[in-house]
């Protein structure tokens, strides 16, 4: 993708590259949550057995636990994650999973995960980070004042 970007650059398609950005961004974003997810399951099975014995979620398992709670229903193409989901809400019930599915103050998801997995669009700012490097690596040269504006504005 990137380079269907370079090329959208160097011919001047701004627009469609400006498209581009913003779904490569998502993509990113999408990967960054994947490896999350991976890392929090690891810790999940690392700690398996203090989470069975113990009544409530260890507070140096929050923010995994609580983040693959919030990742379930939102992350539909690794259906394992609803299976995590209803084992934890059998665990620590069902205030404590509603609490990091609705994000409750201190319910303990990644700030990074919520960020990624919202459905608004990627920042003006992380667009125009990731133009401007694209830009870089294929040396067009990128007035990037053309477009803080329109990157910057959110979308109806």
């Amino acid at each position: 993708m990137r380079d269907d970007i370079k090329r959208r650059l160097q011919e001047g398609h701004e627009v469609a590259a400006r498209i581009l950005v913003e779904h490569l961004t998502r993509i990113q974003n999408s990967l960054a949550d994947y490896n999350l997810i991976e890392i929090f399951c690891q810790l999940v099975v690392e700690r398996l057995l203090i989470i069975k014995k113990q009544r409530q979620c260890p507070p140096d398992l929050k923010e995994g636990v609580a983040s693959l709670i919030f990742a379930a229903p939102r992350c539909y193409e690794i259906p394992e994650l609803m299976t995590v989901k209803k084992f934890f809400e059998k665990k620590y019930g069902k205030d404590f999973v509603s609490a990091a599915n609705d994000l409750r103050p201190n319910c303990g998801a990644s700030r990074k995960m919520i960020e990624n997995l919202s459905i608004k669009a990627p920042s003006g700012e992380a667009k125009l980070k990731l133009m401007k490097e694209i830009a870089k690596e294929c040396s067009v040269e990128l007035d990037a004042t053309k477009y803080e504006k329109e990157l910057f504005e959110p979308r109806e």
